[in-house]
């Protein structure tokens, strides 16, 4: 039987413009929660400005992506869950940019196994990693990267935290980084406007498309480098390039843009979501076989513009679709149906929580 004892929490766009073709959108922007029948709980946080990933540390407490430009953060929210059956409590703020001039419109977060939280930026492009105080916050930067400090030793400072760099640096804060090739593992950006020719692009600045998931899996550091067309793979402990994922390993299909990120422990592969392809491939580090999972054929509507993935235990894969505005389920079996429809805003990133 499969393990119920879980909620599927859901950071939505936050952005009324957002919605799929023919919309109405209503910013949702708060975490939902919505138990393993698919019924709809309620706000795990309060409201937020345009809320993207989520992650668990060792003690159950969750840490949540604020993207707004104007307001980014890591929030972090206590491990017990309220008596109403999904609320937590906010503990504190773990990341700013004040604290840490990597982070700008953040993404993704997620653990190493030794417990250092790491952030993907889309605004700087990099990866940073931090070391939590034992309270849950805040968060200081760790050392950079040692790959990056031995292989890149002059042409500019990274920023304290820097794990994974890009080829394009941002200005930041005072500081402007190395650029590290991509063939050097640097992460793209598509879209980059140094210089801004308007207000308009000036808000848009500094990238169209960037880094975006992150996941710790197999010793390996995975970063969706959504502007290269690739999964970038990286040594966990060093941060050292080793290679990246691009055309599945039959050549029928080439990453366009991926996105989200999530692992399955049961079978150690990486799934990846590519909302560019309307697909879901996925990666066996062991065997280093590459391939697709499900597209709009074995998968239906519920591919169309895929964002956010998570695994549940028993094995079931949820991902959501930006374009039906709906959450979607496949069971161990293969067989998918839809698991929450007639969302208001377009969902974003999924967690699984034990309860």
């Amino acid at each position: 039987m499969a393990d119920s004892r879980f909620q599927v929490y859901v950071t939505f766009s936050g952005e009324a413009s957002k919605g799929g073709a023919g919309s109405s959108n209503t910013p949702v922007n708060h975490v939902r929660a919505y138990d393993a029948s698919g019924t709809k709980h309620g706000h795990v946080t309060p409201d937020y400005d345009e809320l993207r990933g989520m992650a668990l540390d060792g003690a159950g407490r969750l840490y949540l992506a604020v993207a707004h430009k104007g307001g980014s953060a890591i929030d972090a929210f206590s491990s017990t869950i309220g008596s109403d059956g999904f609320s937590r409590t906010l503990l504190g703020t773990a990341v700013t940019p004040q604290t840490s001039t990597a982070l700008a419109h953040p993404y993704a977060v997620a653990f190493d196994p030794g417990g250092n939280l790491y952030a993907s930026s889309q605004d700087t492009n990099v990866v940073s990693g931090y070391a939590v105080a034992a309270a849950g916050f805040p968060a200081t930067p760790l050392a950079v990267a040692s790959y990056l400090t031995t292989a890149f030793p002059s042409g500019g400072t990274f920023y304290a935290g820097t794990y994974v760099a890009s080829a394009q640096p941002v200005t930041a804060g005072g500081e402007t980084p190395p650029a590290v090739p991509v063939a050097q593992g640097g992460l793209t950006m598509t879209g980059f406007t140094a210089a801004p020719a308007s207000a308009a692009d000036a808000v848009k600045a500094p990238a169209r498309h960037s880094v975006r998931g992150i996941l710790f899996a197999g010793g390996a550091l995975y970063v969706a480098d959504e502007g290269g067309a690739r999964v970038a793979i990286y040594d966990a402990a060093t941060g050292a390039y080793k290679s990246a994922l691009t055309t599945t390993t039959d050549g029928k299909w080439t990453l366009s843009t991926p996105v989200g990120l999530a692992y399955d422990a049961a079978s150690g592969h990486v799934f990846i979501g590519d909302p560019g392809n309307d697909a879901i491939f996925s990666y066996h580090p062991k065997s280093q076989k590459f391939e697709l999972e499900l597209d709009k054929k074995s998968g239906g509507d519920g591919l169309k513009k895929v964002s956010g993935l998570a695994f549940a235990p028993g094995g079931t894969l949820f991902f959501a679709s930006r374009e039906t505005q709906a959450i979607y389920q496949r069971d161990k079996n293969g067989t998918v149906t839809p698991f929450v429809s007639g969302l208001t805003d377009t969902p974003e990133c999924l967690l699984i929580a034990a309860v």
